[in-house]
């Protein structure tokens, strides 16, 4: 069954495959309930058909917030009904004292990471003029409240707040619809940033694209419906729709453009 499931997935995916897999079975042989770290919506999708083909396994995912991207799953028995504090979760609020300073999202996470975190324990940072929340792993609440003081060049205080003083991130996107030859990440990419496609080929060799939060050095590499590409200082996009073909073959597809 195991070389059945690989060959849904990319060969990178594997060793999170296989993890997601020796959870799932050790819910549904010793009924034993496994949590996840913070998960990528790709990665949430994955271990929610992993969850099935396995069998008798319940699967829970909670990021914070009704519409979180990143998710932390657990997995169970299939009768296993879960309290709310078993997901481990913490909601944080970074202020900025005095004079605010307009920092951005890659600041906060700059920051959490320069502290020696793993981005697995962060859930969603949720951007504000006069801070960020965001969630996290339990297991470091204590650690952000004594460590985290600076953020950018803005000196900052970190307090807990409860889950319902959380201020989602809001998220909009511009829609476009396009065509493409392929479902090739590089073709994808030059439509939906609006590139040559002879100019999208040095950014992806060169580390600066990412496919669902992993970098991707292969231009021939192929997307799927509900992928996420950022491209390095232009910004994001998600493939909300793969559509049918054109009479002259070419996919039609429909992006959000993050803005």
């Amino acid at each position: 069954m195991t070389d059945n499931v690989f060959m849904h997935y990319r060969p990178e995916e594997k060793p999170f495959i296989q993890r997601t897999l020796e959870l799932a079975n050790r819910a549904a042989s010793r009924h034993s309930p496994s949590l996840t770290a913070f998960l990528d919506p790709r990665q949430v999708r994955i271990a929610v058909n992993i969850a099935r083909t396995v069998g008798d396994v319940a699967v829970f995912t909670d990021g914070g917030w009704e519409e979180a991207e990143r998710r932390r799953v657990l997995l169970a028995p299939d009768y296993w009904r879960p309290e709310p504090e078993e997901m481990e979760l913490c909601w944080l609020r970074i202020e900025i004292p005095g004079d605010y300073v307009t920092l951005k999202h890659g600041d906060y996470l700059g920051a959490l990471t320069g502290l020696g975190l793993k981005r697995e324990k962060i859930g969603d940072l949720s951007v504000h003029e006069d801070g960020c929340d965001l969630v996290a792993a339990k297991e470091i609440e204590d650690f952000l409240t004594l460590h985290l003081n600076q953020v950018g060049r803005a000196s900052v205080l970190v307090r807990p707040i409860k889950k319902e003083e959380y201020r989602p991130l809001k998220i909009h996107f511009t829609e476009r619809e396009f065509t493409v030859m392929s479902l090739r990440v590089d073709a994808v990419a030059a439509e939906g940033f609006q590139l040559a496609r002879n100019k999208i080929t040095d950014p992806i060799r060169s580390g600066k694209l990412q496919l669902n939060w992993q970098t991707v050095t292969d231009p021939s590499t192929q997307v799927e419906e509900g992928d996420v590409i950022s491209l390095r200082g232009l910004g994001r996009l998600r493939i909300l729709e793969i559509g049918g073909q054109t009479k002259k073959g070419r996919t039609v597809i429909r992006i959000g453009k993050y803005l």
